[in-house]
Parts: C-alpha cells; structure tokens; sequence
C-alpha cells in the first residue's frame, strides 16, 4: 500500500525564465531520442501512423516484443484421476456410461453414450439405472458371479463393464463397435449374447432419449 508523499510549502527561487527551461527540456528530449533511435541507411519506417523520415528506421528491442508461454508437454497433462471424476461430475447416468467408455479405452462419442444409456435403460428402467450399483446386470466380478449380483460403487461397475465387455469374444461387435464412435452398436449389442433375449429383438430397446437422473453419492462412493 502506498502512501502519498508529504508536500513541502513552495519557496521561489531565482533562476532561469520558463522560456529558457523549455529550450533546455526540449534540446535535452531530441537528444535523448537520437540515442535510443539508430539510423539504417536507404529505409524508412512509419510508427503508429506517423511519416517516416527518408533514411531513418526504428528498431524495436527483442526485449519489447511480446513473450509466448509454453507449457512443458507434461506439465500440460491431466491426471488419470482429474479425468476421471471430470466424467463423473454430475453423477448422472450419461456420467456412468462416459465412465465405461473411459475405462475401456474408446472414443466417448455422443453417439456412444447414448447407446449405453438406452442399454442401462433396457435392464434396469431409467430412475432406478443404478439399482445394485450394476446398471447393465453384468455378472463379471459381482459378488455372486451372475447378472442379479453387486458392485461396490458405481465406479467399480463401469470398470468391470468394461473388462467384461474388452475379455468374452462374443463381444467383439460390441468392442469394434465402441472403437469406431458407436456407429452401430445399438444392433451389436441386440444381437450378442448379453441377454439371451436379445431385448425381444429388439423390441424392448428404446431410443428416444432418456433422461438424465442422478445417482446417490453413496452409490458412487463419495
């Protein structure tokens, strides 16, 4: 914090007429702009709109030119973790199927998350999506080793979704399906095994959207 400074009465003093101290002033200014301002023979240089001066040329210092920050490739990394509770935010089910993608190392297209959602959607309806922390009634890993088994958390759900679906081969259509952005793995999934089913053909598959509904924090492990 500044203070401003204490102000001392004015005296007058004798000395040169205001005339001669602007003569002065204004000698000492051009000569201090020659001494920053070198010449470079044969060009000219116009600064801010003003006439260049045949013969004369301003050269800006390095020091003058503006500074670009880079960042070290790793400084600019995200973390695992950042990542993934960046996905989880709102703790929505559109939050859990990012969540899968994530884990199983495929693009999290829109067309991609949609597609898990209506699937959560098929097996548990939509306001009770994460009924057992098993949205997709994945018997893999759950502790009773079938499709009516539990996970812990939610997390852990989405992780062992998708190793299941990344492990058993009838679920190469559904993989390639995810890797490529989604492009038709609503009809991959209809026609593997995941349920013996297959949705009635189908017919139990809805695609009009579904809407967006948030877990408890304790089903996600917070």
């Amino acid at each position: 914090m500044f203070s401003a400074p204490h102000r001392h009465p004015r005296r007058r003093v004798a000395g040169p007429r205001p005339a001669a101290v602007l003569a002065a002033a204004g000698a000492a200014l051009l000569v201090a702009v020659a001494a920053v301002m070198p010449y470079r023979d044969g060009s000219a240089l116009a600064v801010s709109g003003a006439p260049a001066v045949e013969g004369q040329a301003l050269e800006v210092a390095a020091i003058a030119e503006p500074a670009v920050t880079r960042r070290d490739a790793l400084a600019a990394e995200v973390s695992p973790e950042r990542q993934r509770m960046a996905l989880i935010a709102d703790r929505t089910n559109y939050a859990w199927a990012r969540l899968v993608l994530w884990y199983g190392g495929w693009p999290i297209t829109d067309d991609s998350v949609a597609t898990i959602t209506e699937w959560m959607r098929a097996e548990n309806g939509v306001d009770s999506w994460y009924l057992r922390n098993n949205p997709l009634n994945n018997g893999w890993g759950t502790d009773t080793g079938d499709f009516l088994g539990s996970y812990p958390t939610l997390q852990e759900a989405a992780a062992e979704a998708a190793e299941a679906l990344s492990s058993y081969g009838n679920y190469s259509g559904i993989r390639a399906s995810f890797a490529s952005g989604g492009s038709g793995s609503r009809d991959a999934i209809i026609a593997s095994p995941w349920a013996t089913g297959h949705y009635n053909n189908g017919a139990h598959w809805h695609t009009g959207g579904v809407p967006a509904v948030e877990a408890p924090p304790e089903a996600w492990g917070f």
